[in-house]
């Protein structure tokens, strides 16, 4: 279901409120201008105008930011897609990173295989030991305060070993970043229903140096195909990562 188009509840708006005063008018015209039909019709006027606003209040609520649905529609995809892929990804969603905020973290890549081989769930393998790390911060959803889905780039999901270098031709996380952006804005930007189509756009944020990619939500229109898109675009990104790694 798509969400509602904003320029047309104003043209609709404009030809019902036109409609009810030419309305008014032509009553007038015809019953004749008396004291009393002319307090009629500002009777009726007046109704018309209440009317018309309760209709724009109404629809200012209905547009008004709310994720709560969103959430619990993405929630219940994404349930069902960590489980799809809970061979790469942890399913225990742990606090970690400099957020220290509650992350769903993903094997690295030595560990990448483990999606073909199945030897045991993500959740068994330990986060790191020693300096070496088995998994790195992924994925962290924040609707209520932030209003956008939080992307984790660790260098361990592109190299195999400490200090190795990352796969050609990038030379930090940083490109790989600004890459990424590219490409998910190229693939859904257009995919997503938003609040108000003059105002299109997924906007993306990279910080601490290419480690993090914050996506925001805030103008997307709050509805369950939108939360099955959001969820196609993690399972777009799992496939960067691997096509890269």
């Amino acid at each position: 279901m798509k969400y509602y188009n904003e320029d047309l509840e104003k043209v609709l708006t404009a030809i019902f409120s036109v409609v009810g005063l030419v309305a008014i008018f032509i009553k007038l015209f015809i019953t004749g201008w008396t004291y009393e039909n002319i307090l009629d019709a500002l009777v009726n006027l007046a109704g018309l105008v209440v009317t018309i606003i309760v209709f724009l209040v109404a629809l200012k609520a209905m547009r008004r930011l709310d994720y709560s649905g969103f959430k619990k529609e993405f929630e219940n995809y994404l349930k069902t897609w960590i489980e799809q892929n809970r061979y790469l990804i942890d399913e225990v969603r742990r606090e970690g990173g400099k957020e220290k905020k509650q992350f769903y973290h993903m094997l690295s890549k030595a560990h990448h295989n483990n999606l073909v081989l199945q030897d045991k769930v993500a959740a068994d393998f330990p986060i790191k030991e020693g300096f070496y790390w088995h998994k790195g911060v992924f994925l962290y959803t924040d609707y209520k305060d932030e209003e956008e889905i939080i992307i984790g780039l660790n260098r361990s999901f592109f190299i195999s070993k400490r200090g190795g270098d990352l796969p050609k031709p990038f030379n930090s996380l940083m490109e790989i970043a600004q890459n990424f952006k590219k490409r998910i804005i190229e693939h859904f930007e257009d995919k997503f229903d938003y609040i108000n189509n003059n105002e299109k756009g997924l906007p993306i944020e990279i910080t601490d140096k290419g480690k993090r990619l914050h996506i925001s939500i805030k103008k997307i229109a709050n509805t369950k195909d939108n939360a099955k898109t959001a969820i196609d675009m993690l399972e777009y990104i799992k496939t960067l990562i691997i096509a890269l790694a």
